[in-house]
């Protein structure tokens, strides 16, 4: 198959398979107190036929999906009497 690439180049690729080994989360702590945890998901892999001209290794492009997870501290949280003082923003 052919596939563009971001320069404007066509170049011929083929899609690789691939087996799912390990997905972690990343986590990040944040200094007020909230924590992320993070994840790519790789959704498809496409080898081209170019070759990277420093290691001499095949280009591959990856495509994934991210996964996002965030936890507040409760008294950041918006309450129903915190809300109240939230002007022009709706909370749902």
């Amino acid at each position: 198959m052919k596939l563009a690439l971001p320069d404007g180049r066509k170049v011929e690729a083929m899609n690789v398979d691939f087996k799912t080994k390990k997905e972690d989360w990343s986590e990040y702590a944040f200094v007020d107190g909230s924590v992320l945890k993070f994840k790519a998901i790789i959704t498809s892999v496409v080898r081209t036929e170019d070759y990277d001209p420093t290691t001499g290794d095949p280009v591959y492009i990856i495509r994934t999906t991210n996964i996002s997870r965030l936890k507040v501290p409760e008294e950041m949280k918006l309450t129903s009497t915190k809300k109240e003082m939230v002007e022009g923003v709706e909370v749902v």
